[in-house]
């Protein structure tokens, strides 16, 4: 198979960044032919997108790389104090969301980490494969916070022609940068794209499949938005949840220190797990990821309990 697109992103990725190469092949020595042919097809659509919008796939590897860089800068911060590098959402809205160069630079980078980052794949799968499953019962989807625009794109390739969707996201850049790459995709597809905080809309609380990827650890008080998913689900709906542990970053304010935390959060806010993801970061014992405060990435799909 001609992995030309894969192979031109590694060797600039490592002549850049010679210190991503061992945990890249790592991953990659595990995958199978059809990871490579999807990361393949994807890097091909990236580059149209990109190209299309007066952006290089090299710019795409470097705000990967900017993204890497800045978060390696939270991790060292968080590893002196124990504590996040942000406190306040409005600081994050202030210095992230609302600065178009740095949030576009953020959204193109994280789209590339969901092929280059194990983690971040797996979650990614988490998704698709709930979404093949359930495709016959959903009718109405929300996303809040689309970001990269990658899960929405996966669901409107998976799910009906007739499905009612709406994304949501309190970043203008985030939610342009999105709904430009649907637009681009599927010209016809409707969508609703709604710039606000999610706390703020009176939506139908009927809906089938909502996602809300990497969202609550940017808020104060992620109690909040986890009530509202579930007043949102119908009674046989779904959610796919992620988050993470032990995570500073840019734009990263609610603190989890534990999974349990995150499932105990869940439970209060009437959720209940069907399925979950429990992911290090690195490959060592739970133990060990624990004691030295590793980053656990965690997805679930949930339903109103």
């Amino acid at each position: 198979m001609n992995n030309k697109n894969i192979d031109y992103v590694l060797n600039y990725l490592y002549n850049r960044a010679p210190l991503q190469r061992k945990k890249i092949e790592m991953f990659f020595t595990n995958q199978d032919n059809m990871f490579f042919h999807e990361f393949e097809d994807f890097l091909i659509q990236y580059t149209n997108y990109l190209n299309k919008n007066d952006m290089t796939i090299e710019y795409g590897i470097d705000a990967y790389l900017k993204m890497v860089n800045d978060m390696f800068k939270s991790q060292i911060k968080f590893m002196r104090s124990g504590c996040y590098p942000v406190l306040k959402t409005s600081d994050a809205v202030k210095n992230v969301y609302n600065d178009k160069p740095e949030m576009l630079s953020y959204m193109i980078g994280l789209a590339l980490s969901q092929y280059l980052w194990s983690t971040h794949y797996e979650m990614f799968n988490h998704l698709k494969s709930e979404l093949i499953k359930n495709k016959e019962n959903i009718k109405t989807y929300i996303e809040i916070g689309p970001g990269h625009g990658l899960f929405l794109k996966n669901a409107i390739d998976i799910l009906d022609d007739d499905v009612d969707m709406l994304a949501i996201d309190i970043s203008h850049v985030s939610l342009e940068v999105s709904e430009s790459i649907i637009k681009y995709f599927y010209p016809t597809k409707k969508v609703k794209f709604i710039n606000e905080d999610i706390l703020n809309l009176d939506l139908n609380s009927e809906c089938d499949f909502i996602v809300m990827g990497e969202v609550i650890e940017h808020v104060e008080n992620p109690k909040l938005l986890l009530n509202k998913i579930a007043n949102l689900l119908s009674s046989n709906g779904k959610a796919f949840l992620s988050t993470c542990v032990n995570c500073p970053a840019i734009d990263h304010v609610y603190h989890f220190r534990t999974v349990d935390e995150i499932r105990n959060l869940f439970a209060e806010c009437g959720l209940k797990i069907e399925s979950e993801k429990i992911l290090p970061v690195e490959n060592l014992p739970m133990s060990d990821i624990i004691e030295q405060n590793i980053t656990i990435n965690y997805s679930a799909i949930v339903t109103k309990a």
